[in-house]
């Protein structure tokens, strides 16, 4: 007695129309006139046999095809069903713009009219040109398209995306039109559209349950196909099927274990082999854990970058188990419930701090030049890009590489400048394997290549988070950030002696603002010399004594003055209590140093001692040697 199922067939005669590969074959199905899984067919089989074989064979109408099989004329009419699955018409796939081309059931488009399509746009130049590209990067609500044709990298909104957004993944090809955003002015991409793969998807998601599961230990690349392939069942009208899927086909960074619930998209190919793609897990069959980091936060609720996906999930406060006080930056493991269409964190509890790790860091050191630095005066430049900033290197192979960087990603936040030369590490995401550059530091040769005007000069006084300093060649004391130091190791002190590049002050006019210093970098003890020997030994007498304190008149410090000659001509120079050894009086005989000072280039008179002192010091040392 047959204790079969009703609508079940045994597995001999299923598989017994399973190609090796683990597909339907559907010209093994006409010939044998076996019956197929319903709606499973090929294009072949709707148009008819080929020339060569219709003069060997019945007409078709003679023969009523066996269920799943359709000619031309009974396919308008089981098309007209939208809910059956795996139907297509051949008329409607060659001529409808708007069928299921991956990118959505909205608006995709067919893969025998792309390229004519494609065509008549570029001989019509009323149309705006379209060019093509890859995805990216996909974040919240925008991602990024890495252009084929020439090097650039479009933002897009995914309002401009002209299907599913969800049904997008990093990689995909698309086609679109550049424009400029009317606020900025920067050129982004607009009518993003998904370029039809040669596959074509049923335009119902369909939902089933993992059977086989993939093989996650493929060492050496030495598994078969069939083992790194997985199978999922479903139902049909009592019928059950087994569709397979690969690592590729599942969305999200997940891993599909037997007995999860799954809906996915059904893919025909050209062959007319079915497979499932765009899965998406539903139900697991054990709960799943995910982790992340807790990256904003409002009243209420906030949001989780996920560790999985290049994706922020959202979540409420209530959700945190014991009570516990989520913050920025905390590491987190939680599960995932969907509630009318939208995904939301449960369960979240807190990890310990290090626990989530969202990329690997090269060990290698390059050496690159900046193509496009950091715009800090602008704060809206991570809405549109969080790595705005662009660094060019040779890679091992000799090929010019490009690798972007953001706010995070510099030893410090002094100030880069383009064809700045630096050292960096690369970052590779373990999510969409995007490289940056990070730990980012200025190389000393920058400035001797770049000829940029540098100045030296001593700490005089530090505040909280700024300070001031004494320049070599400036009266005025010069104000700077403690971002701007280049060594991070290093605690900036006074009378630290530095070197630094003098600018206005940055997004400010230029009437209003005040000079800054930036870029600075630490000498080694006794480089700064505010004056510059001239000469030496050289003898006068005070005409005039220096008051104990100096007196200030019209920016200039008035000191004592020292009569001398150079040659026939007699010359005054002015002196200062701190350069003698002893307050000299009017008429005394000197000797001193001629000293040049650097910021205002006056003459003045250092190491200032009396001739008499200098006469007893002399005939004392006789007397000891004596």
């Amino acid at each position: 007695m047959n204790t079969q199922p009703k609508g079940y067939r045994t597995g001999e005669e299923i598989y017994d129309n399973i190609s090796c590969d683990g597909f339907f074959n559907m010209n093994a199905m006409r010939i044998q006139t076996t019956f197929p899984p319903i709606g499973t067919f090929t294009l072949d089989s709707t148009l008819g046999p080929p020339p060569a074989q219709q003069q060997s064979q019945p007409p078709i109408s003679q023969h009523p095809p066996p269920i799943g099989i359709f000619d031309a004329n009974e396919v308008p009419e089981i098309i007209q069903n939208p809910a059956t699955i795996g139907v297509f018409q051949s008329n409607s796939v060659l001529s409808n713009g708007g069928g299921s081309g991956g990118g959505g059931g909205n608006n995709s488009s067919s893969i025998f009219s792309s390229q004519s399509s494609s065509s008549s746009a570029a001989n019509d130049p009323s149309q705006a040109t379209r060019e093509t590209g890859i995805i990216e990067k996909l974040l919240h609500s925008y991602g990024f398209i890495q252009c084929c044709e020439r090097q650039a990298r479009l933002f897009f909104h995914f309002s401009q995306f002209s299907g599913n957004i969800d049904h997008l993944k990093i990689g995909d090809p698309v086609e679109f039109e550049m424009t400029y955003d009317r606020r900025t002015g920067k050129p982004i991409a607009s009518q993003v559209s998904k370029i039809a793969p040669e596959v074509v998807l049923s335009e119902e998601r369909v939902t089933g349950t993992v059977t086989t599961e993939l093989r996650t230990d493929c060492a050496n690349n030495l598994l078969s196909s069939n083992e790194t392939t997985g199978r999922i069942s479903y139902e049909n009208r009592g019928e059950c099927f087994f569709l397979p899927y690969t690592k590729d086909d599942v969305e999200g960074n997940v891993n599909l274990r037997a007995g999860d619930k799954v809906s996915f998209q059904i893919a025909t190919n050209q062959r007319g082999n079915l497979g499932a793609c765009h899965i998406r897990l539903e139900n697991p069959a054990q709960p799943v854990k995910y982790r992340g980091v807790v990256c904003s936060m409002k009243e209420s609720f906030g949001f989780i970058e996920r560790a999985d996906v290049v994706k922020e999930i959202f979540f409420h406060f209530s959700e945190a188990e014991g009570n516990v006080e989520l913050r920025p930056g905390d590491d987190v493991e939680f599960t995932i419930q969907t509630r009318n269409g939208r995904e939301f964190a449960c369960n979240i509890t807190r990890l310990a701090p290090g626990s989530v790790i969202f990329e690997d860091v090269d060990t290698t050191i390059y050496k690159g030049q900046v193509l496009k630095p950091l715009d800090r005066n602008n704060a809206t430049r991570q809405t549109n890009d969080p790595l705005p900033g662009r660094i060019r290197y040779r890679a091992a192979d000799y090929s010019e590489v490009e690798v972007p960087f953001g706010d995070k990603d510099q030893k410090g936040d002094f100030t880069l400048r383009h064809g700045d030369w630096v050292q960096f590490l690369l970052a590779t995401d373990r999510r969409d394997q995007l490289q940056r550059a990070t730990s980012i530091s200025l190389l000393d040769e920058t400035f001797k290549v770049s000829g940029e005007k540098r100045e030296q000069g001593v700490v005089a006084s530090l505040k909280d988070g700024f300070g001031f300093l004494r320049c070599v060649e400036r009266n005025l004391r010069l104000f700077f950030h403690f971002t701007e130091v280049l060594d991070t190791s290093r605690e900036i002190a006074v009378n630290d002696e530095v070197e630094f590049t003098v600018v206005q002050e940055p997004g400010v006019p230029y009437n209003t603002s005040r000079l800054h210093a930036i870029r600075i970098k630490h000498l080694p003890p006794n480089t700064v010399q505010f004056e510059m020997l001239m000469a030496s030994n050289i003898e006068g007498s005070i005409t005039r004594e220096a008051p104990k304190s100096p007196v200030k008149s019209q920016d200039r410090v008035e000191g004592g003055v020292i009569t001398y000659d150079h040659g026939d001509v007699k010359k005054t120079i002015m002196y200062f209590l701190k350069d003698c050894e002893k307050p000299p009086r009017i008429g005394d005989r000197v000797r001193f140093d001629i000293y040049l000072v650097k910021r205002n280039k006056e003459f003045i008179a250092v190491n200032v001692q009396l001739i008499g002192q200098l006469q007893q010091l002399h005939q004392q040392q006789l007397q000891q040697q004596q």
